[in-house]
């Protein structure tokens, strides 16, 4: 159950007067510069737009609305109050003038690297040999093992948008590698699984689906060398 759309824009307050000069916005205009924009928009906002009103309601230079009377709260509220399709009417200072595009309807940009278990996501693992491998997510964070590049990790990636992730639906994590004669001497654990045999990974599936490749062209050719084996 999803249960209000995402913002689908990153935005910095245009209090700094040097900025609004650097982005040609009058002293008319109040609003906050839209700095990131998700591919779901489709045009509807771009980066560099100055988001003015969400809904016929004005945007201070802070990024705040009135809400009731004088109470002031941040225009996220807008949005994360609203239902999923709900349309959403923006409207932008861009180009030197006020531009309404037509409403939108918000949904939700899951980030690459799931927030909740149980919520988001459910248990999942791969033992490849003597592997443990298991989605990165945002919770692997507060584990003591998760060392400051992988968090900067999660981190980067989440900002990522859907639709600009390099084809990639999720990260993979290398948490233990148990003791075999194969792995001795490799202990470092908890890092990112980029690729399997030159191809590069887009989720724990794909990792599976390329193991059971490569072990079934495995089966195939040892059992051609144990048929030639048997005619000689």
């Amino acid at each position: 159950y999803i249960m209000s759309p995402s913002v689908p824009y990153r935005w910095h307050k245009l209090e700094n007067q040097s900025l609004r000069s650097a982005h040609k916005v009058p002293d008319g205009i109040s609003g906050v510069l839209l700095t990131s924009v998700a591919p779901a928009m489709d045009g509807a906002l771009q980066v560099g737009d100055v988001l003015t009103h969400i809904d016929g309601r004005s945007i201070s230079d802070d990024g705040q609305i009135q809400l009731r009377g004088s109470e002031l709260i941040q225009h996220r509220y807008l949005l994360r109050n609203k239902r999923i399709g709900e349309p959403t009417v923006f409207r932008v200072f861009r180009e030197g003038q006020q531009v309404e595009p037509a409403a939108v309807e918000l949904c939700d940009l899951p980030p690459i690297c799931p927030r909740w278990p149980d919520v988001d996501y459910l248990p999942e693992y791969l033992i490849l040999g003597a592997l443990a491998l298991v989605p990165l997510a945002q919770s692997h964070v507060w584990y003591k093992e998760c060392h400051s590049e992988l968090k900067a990790t999660i981190y980067r990636w989440n900002r990522r948008w859907p639709g600009d992730r390099d084809n990639k639906e999720g990260l993979v994590l290398l948490v233990t590698v148990f003791a075999h004669e194969l792995t001795f001497g490799y202990r470092r654990g908890w890092r990112i699984v980029e690729s399997y045999n030159g191809i590069s990974i887009t989720s724990l599936r794909h990792l599976r689906e390329l193991w059971h490749k490569t072990r079934d062209e495995v089966s195939e050719v040892r059992g051609k060398q144990r048929v030639e084996a048997e005619k000689a």
